[in-house]
């Protein structure tokens, strides 16, 4: 059985040899080796078409000038003159006679001078009256406590000059009351007070008169 396989096996390979051996003396074998080989290729390069250049845009017709227009010259007719108007004759009239002038009127006599007017109370020197005579409002003078502390007493004099309103305008001390703490108190007090005008003879006048202003201890 191994000798039969063996058998046949070597008797094909031998037919394919000699098959072979054949086909390379007939030239077939190379005959199909060229078939089989692919043909060669050939490329070339083909130069691309360059574009055509476009035409040139036509050029725009040239503006005609324009000739100028001719102006008529008109010459201005001559304007006749015209009629002077034909004077009218003036009737020949008697003169007249010249009016009478009348006589200028005498001059006026000059206004009389306005009287001065009286002189007023602010003029006026202050009347000098008693503080009783005016109706006044006094507030009670302030007593330093430096001076109670220390015992200060006194009576301070004060000359007051009122306006026509009854306003203190001025503030003096005519007698002292020894102590200047005490004296300036009494100043504070006397310009705090308030009247009511002086009056004399229906008017109002400026007035002075003097306030005295004690403190003591008690």
């Amino acid at each position: 059985m191994f000798d039969q396989r063996f058998l046949k096996i070597t008797v094909a390979v031998l037919l394919f040899h000699v098959g072979l051996l054949y086909l390379i003396q007939s030239g077939l074998a190379r005959k199909m080796t060229e078939a089989v080989i692919a043909p060669e290729i050939i490329a070339r390069i083909i130069p691309m078409e360059q574009p055509k250049p476009e035409p040139p845009a036509p050029e725009p017709p040239k503006a005609q000038p324009t000739p100028p227009k001719q102006v008529k010259v008109v010459t201005p007719r001559p304007t006749p003159p015209k009629p002077q108007p034909t004077p009218t004759p003036v009737a020949n009239l008697p003169p007249t006679p010249n009016a009478i002038e009348a006589p200028p009127a005498p001059p006026a006599p000059p206004a009389p001078e306005p009287p001065a007017p009286p002189p007023t109370a602010t003029n006026a020197a202050p009347r000098a009256v008693g503080i009783g005579e005016m109706a006044c409002s006094q507030p009670a003078p302030v007593y330093p406590r430096q001076s109670q502390r220390m015992g200060e007493t006194g009576e301070a004099v004060i000359r007051l000059n009122f306006d026509e309103t009854g306003k203190v305008v001025k503030a003096v001390v005519s007698k002292t009351s020894g102590s200047d703490r005490l004296d300036e108190a009494a100043l504070t007090a006397a310009r705090a007070i308030r009247c009511k005008p002086y009056m004399e003879n229906g008017r109002a006048m400026a007035a002075t008169a003097q306030q005295p202003i004690k403190f003591e201890l008690n």
